[in-house]
């Protein structure tokens, strides 16, 4: 069973990108096949790997195949065989992917205004398109036990095909009341994904990031409690350092610059919990092949969005 996890926060600097490394590469390093799939236009979750998104081959596709020639992403991922024994993966970004929405805009314009299409071909065109990044994604089912989308600093269509092809979301924040402001826009675009086109997305859990354990943290998360259930948020959350920061420029995880320390074993518990809420699935490489009914998704307790 593949499990797709989307991060999404429109705010920029709440720890997407760190999490989505660190939690892949965990994972990983506990035997499942995964693949991080970068969808920021910065493409530092390509970086993070010891990538250029500007130096790679010309052969070699990206994230924008994706979305404008519909490649499958098994035919994008690169491998890194010496790294946590050749089970981590990566659907290399592009800066490109921000051109991707004008792209599509500038496709459907020109068909209108000859008159190819009509405005209800137009609109079932931009469904077709906002689904591209779903369909690229399924040609890892079963072949990957995660998939970990990493999305940029806004709500618009990138993140939003984001959502619309992950299993699960999971919201990483800052304790900051500017965070807090944006929380309502992001669930009623949840909401409205979950209504029009992904009936199972599902809420995994919120974390807190870039923790300084003062009062006012403290005191966000208590007026979190008010908006989420306790089975809403993760049990802990990523306290601030500065080996997350050296590990990106030095183009490893974190768990390959600072094993043993906190700003590793963090994540690394993270990725414990995250399993305990998805049943403890086995990696792929240890299931017999399936003779019986496929094992239906975990429920994780359902929340009304926007409330």
């Amino acid at each position: 069973m593949t499990t797709t996890i989307v991060t999404c926060n429109q705010k920029g600097g709440c720890g997407k990108t760190t999490s989505v490394i660190s939690l892949a590469t965990a994972l990983a390093d506990k035997g499942y096949q995964t693949t991080v799939v970068d969808c920021d236009p910065q493409t530092n979750a390509t970086q993070a790997f010891g990538v250029e998104a500007e130096d790679l081959a010309a052969d070699q596709y990206t994230i924008v195949d994706a979305y404008l020639n519909k490649r499958p992403a098994d035919l994008i991922e690169m491998h890194f065989p010496d790294r946590f024994g050749g089970r981590i993966h990566l659907v290399p970004g592009s800066r490109g992917i921000s051109t991707v929405q004008f792209r599509f805009d500038a496709q459907i314009n020109e068909r209108l205004a000859t008159q190819e299409i009509t405005q209800i071909d137009a609109d079932n065109l931009k469904d077709e398109q906002r689904k591209r990044l779903k369909s690229s994604i399924e040609s890892l089912r079963g072949k990957r036990d995660f998939v970990l989308i990493d999305t940029g600093p806004e709500l618009g269509l990138v993140m939003t095909t984001s959502m619309i092809a992950a299993d699960y979301y999971m919201i990483p924040m800052i304790p900051s009341g500017f965070d807090l402001k944006g929380l309502k826009l992001l669930l009623k675009a949840v909401g409205q994904i979950k209504e029009r086109y992904q009936p199972e997305l599902s809420m995994l859990g919120l974390l807190l990031t870039k923790i300084k354990r003062s009062n006012l943290d403290a005191e966000i998360r208590e007026h979190l409690t008010s908006i989420f259930t306790e089975d809403e948020m993760f049990s802990l959350g990523i306290s601030d350092s500065v080996r997350h920061r050296e590990a990106t420029l030095y183009g490893k995880s974190i768990h390959e610059h600072a094993p043993g320390e906190p700003a590793s074993q963090q994540y690394i518990a993270l990725a414990d919990e995250i399993l305990t809420r998805l049943g403890n699935p086995k990696p792929l490489s240890d299931q017999v092949p399936a003779t019986a009914a496929v094992e239906p998704k975990p429920e994780i307790p359902a929340r009304a969005v926007g409330e």
